[in-house]
């Protein structure tokens, strides 16, 4: 429902701020009480005729059913990105049925993909949480056959290796490949941090101001350990790298400075370089394999 008020419904969108909240408020909470009391009214008539419109039942346990739902709102208002029940796309695709028969109904194959594809943009221009991206390209992912001909896009990339003759790419499922016509401006993209002398992480694949994964490297006399931190990526990125990868070295690819830790990647978590971030970026060419 509030996803439903925030973005389907045309006179909410024409309500400055101030008017949005409370209406907001009242929208997504007023039927849930509604229903509570009417089911509660009910029951209390079927056992000893009685009813629950007194001040005995507002004065009392009402307000324990109200302060926690006025919570869940104003959150769902402020946070968007939270939620009780969370239903897979997967298992949104609908089936029309007939008598001795299944048949798929094409129309709404996907429709609900499309619908969720779309909020989750919807969803990261009203909160700025990159996690939505992250899931809007996902879906984009599934949706998809793989294809990396012509010029790939930059969301297809987890990371780029700078080498002295060639850039290599790690993509989003784990292959590595040489980039030909490699276009160089595409580091200077702002998704794109460098995090140590030879390596550029596509920042969409960290998760929103993630820590790091501190290991403690033995130095080749064994009598030193190094501890270094690595940036982490979301599990099923850094999965499909490591099935395809030595983990060890994508270890050391993701290995981030200190300098450059302190500099590039604190200065990508600021929320003015945050508004600045365009989901269009992402769709930048950085040249083909072949």
């Amino acid at each position: 429902m509030s996803y439903r008020i925030r973005y389907k419904c045309p006179w909410y969108k024409t309500l400055n701020k101030g008017t949005k909240f409370p209406v907001f408020i009242l929208l997504c909470s007023g039927p849930v009480l509604l229903i509570h009391v009417l089911i509660l009214n009910f029951l209390l008539a079927q056992r000893n005729h009685g009813s629950i419109f007194n001040w005995d039942y507002f004065q009392t346990d009402f307000w324990f059913f109200f302060i926690p739902l006025t919570c869940y709102v104003i959150s769902l208002y402020f946070k968007p990105k939270v939620f009780l029940f969370r239903v897979p796309a997967a298992n949104k695709v609908g089936y029309s049925r007939q008598e001795n028969s299944s048949t798929t109904a094409p129309s709404e194959i996907g429709i609900n993909a499309i619908d969720q594809e779309n909020w989750s943009l919807k969803l990261w221009e009203e909160s700025r949480v990159i996690k939505f991206v992250f899931e809007y390209y996902q879906i984009r992912l599934q949706k998809q056959e793989w294809n990396i001909e012509g010029n790939i896009p930059l969301w297809k990339i987890v990371f780029f290796e700078k080498t002295a003759s060639i850039t290599f790419a790690y993509f989003v499922n784990g292959e590595k490949w040489g980039i030909h016509h490699f276009d160089s401006t595409v580091l200077d993209n702002p998704w794109v941090v460098k995090i140590n002398q030879s390596s550029y992480v596509n920042m969409l694949y960290v998760p929103d101001k993630s820590d790091y994964r501190v290991v403690l490297k033995v130095s080749d006399d064994k009598k030193k350990e190094n501890r270094v931190e690595i940036v982490r990526l979301y599990a099923t990125i850094r999965t499909a790298l490591n099935a395809v990868n030595d983990p060890g070295k994508i270890d050391l690819m993701l290995i981030i400075s200190r300098r450059m830790k302190d500099k590039n990647y604190a200065n990508f978590w600021k929320d003015d370089f945050q508004k600045q971030l365009n989901v269009r970026d992402l769709e930048e060419g950085i040249g083909s394999i072949q």
